[in-house]
């Protein structure tokens, strides 16, 4: 089952940078005599999540659009995340917007392929 907060998600839907996310920063500067300097630290949450409907693959329905624009519009709000047998809190990322992209599948119809951008709490 995939579900955000309380909205169920389409099976299809995809998580497309699960893999991708590295748990390490690191912080690279040379001295003034060329050796490098680094610091490296571990990441304890804030990887990104971006989840994309298809239009080959996943379709949203109206009523779904909608319950997950309501949840984009609270600010600084956490909601947890069901994807498969993984679960945890994410927000939206607001701070490379827009945190969700709605385009219908044709014009006026009531399917539609989205990219919803969150960030693991």
């Amino acid at each position: 089952m995939k579900q955000l907060g309380e909205v169920v998600l389409p099976d299809g839907l995809v998580w497309s940078d699960r893999h991708d996310a590295a748990p390490v920063e690191q912080t690279v500067v040379r001295t003034l005599g060329g050796k490098p300097v680094i610091w490296a630290k571990n990441l304890t949450g804030g990887t990104p999540v971006t989840l994309v409907a298809q239009s080959d693959a996943a379709w949203l329905d109206r009523p779904t659009v909608e319950a997950l624009a309501l949840l984009a519009a609270q600010a600084g709000a956490s909601f947890i995340l069901t994807w498969e047998e993984w679960s945890g809190h994410v927000m939206f990322r607001h701070d490379t917007p827009p945190a969700l992209t709605v385009t219908p599948l044709w014009p006026g119809h009531d399917r539609f392929t989205a990219t919803i951008r969150l960030l693991r709490v």
